[in-house]
């Protein structure tokens, strides 16, 4: 006969013959009700029944780990150092000093000092990775960011002539406009944002580049504004503008206004 799980009081006739010990024991015993291990399970607490429950189901998760182990699909993801999709990159030319007097006057100043004037292109540099460029991830007839990420800015310490657009020093983004055999180069007054945010109300203006196919590839998107030397003396700086990707080379002169 199984125990009843009832507080009860115990009967005189059943303590009295059983010695001091026993008979805390037993009067415990029948205070409480017996030990969970003696119930069946439909007497069990709810407690009891959701950590039986528990202990069965990592039980079955444990089996089955071992029976199933996971595939290298299902394992955690590598965390070494990976190449991210593209990296960032700055071309820049330093002049020897600075416009003064409202830009009617130059200052002659040390060639490296943070003085001198600069002209900067700082653009998301993205790599190949495998893939076609030109014509495919960067279709032709749309204008393109003309990096990753942020829109590409360009600053200007002093007034500049690219291609035939003259820009007023300032900060600006660059956009290319590609076609099959031709490109356009985009400078718009919108700085500091996202590079798919292209407003063409805010164009500076456009310049046609030069289009010419590489022999060789290169994996990443490069951007130079390369000064000409020897400059003689009188004639302003100029320079080229090469943006090079895949076998795609586009390119335009720059020169320096002033005063």
């Amino acid at each position: 006969m199984l125990d009843d799980p009832r507080p009860s009081t115990p009967h005189p006739q059943t303590t009295n013959n059983l010695d001091p010990l026993n008979r805390v024991e037993h009067n415990q015993r029948a205070r409480h009700g017996s030990p969970a291990r003696h119930l069946p399970a439909n007497l069990l607490s709810p407690a009891m029944t959701v950590l039986t429950f528990r202990n069965l189901r990592l039980s079955l998760v444990t089996s089955a780990l071992l029976l199933f182990p996971a595939t290298p699909e299902t394992q955690e993801a590598y965390l070494g150092p990976l190449v991210a999709p593209s990296g960032r990159a700055t071309t820049t030319v330093v002049f020897n000093g600075r416009l003064m007097d409202g830009g009617t006057d130059w200052f002659n100043g040390s060639r490296v000092s943070n003085w001198s004037s600069v002209m900067t292109i700082d653009y998301g540099q993205p790599h190949a990775r495998g893939r076609a460029i030109f014509g495919s991830l960067v279709p032709y007839n749309e204008v393109w960011r003309l990096g990753a990420n942020w829109a590409t800015s360009f600053s200007l310490d002093v007034d500049v002539r690219i291609g035939d657009l003259n820009v007023p020093r300032g900060l600006y983004s660059l956009f290319l406009l590609p076609h099959e055999n031709t490109a356009e180069l985009i400078i718009n007054k919108q700085t500091k944002q996202w590079g798919t945010d292209y407003d063409p109300a805010l164009d500076l203006g456009r310049t046609a580049l030069k289009v010419r196919s590489l022999s060789e590839t290169t994996q990443s998107l490069t951007v130079t504004l390369e000064p000409i030397f020897p400059q003689e003396a009188g004639q302003l700086p100029t320079g080229e503008l090469r943006i090079v990707w895949e076998d795609i080379e586009f390119s335009t002169n720059w020169s320096v206004l002033w005063p």
